[in-house]
């Protein structure tokens, strides 16, 4: 999975500064939405020097090299942190062909925590109006204490959701 910021997500984002934190080296960008993030801890996990939730700002971008970077975004399963690679910074050649997009959905139950799902679906209201998903993910809260339902925000941490 990639976590590359699209040009609808990068819109969005210029247009709500307040809620996008950004942290740049110059190579790449990190994009980061609070409201997303369902607190899996990957990013803590894959490079504690640059994201450390004990430090303020909590991301030191220069800490590592801009490849690790993304690499650590890219396991961020709810796309709270994203990224863009400068113009002036190429990774490897571009793709020969495009990525299809996945017929199936996929769900992953988390432990102690949401479900991720991912894929090819669609997400409706109790009275089956579909309710816009901005990304090709979407963490689907279970333990019932979500401010924002359907979707994760993170409250099972602290209500010590267990499964």
């Amino acid at each position: 999975m990639s976590n590359k910021v699209t040009k609808a997500e990068l819109s969005e984002f210029k247009k709500n500064k307040d809620t996008v934190k950004e942290f740049s080296n110059g190579e790449v960008t990190v994009y980061w939405k609070s409201d997303l993030c369902i607190h899996s801890a990957n990013c803590l996990i894959r490079l504690p020097e640059v994201f450390n939730s004990k430090k303020k700002p909590w991301v030191n971008i220069h800490a590592a090299n801009s490849k690790d970077i993304m690499k650590a975004v890219d396991t961020c399963p709810s796309r709270a942190l994203t990224y863009l690679k400068s113009t002036k910074f190429v990774t490897s050649k571009p793709r020969a062909t495009v990525k299809m997009k996945s017929k199936f959905a996929r769900v992953h139950i988390l432990k102690n925590g949401p479900a991720l799902i991912t894929g090819n679906f669609i997400v409706r209201d109790a009275d089956k109006k579909k309710i816009q998903i901005e990304n090709e993910v979407a963490a689907i809260c279970r333990c019932g204490a979500s401010k924002k339902k359907p979707f994760c925000d993170g409250s099972h941490q602290r209500i010590g959701f267990t499964d």
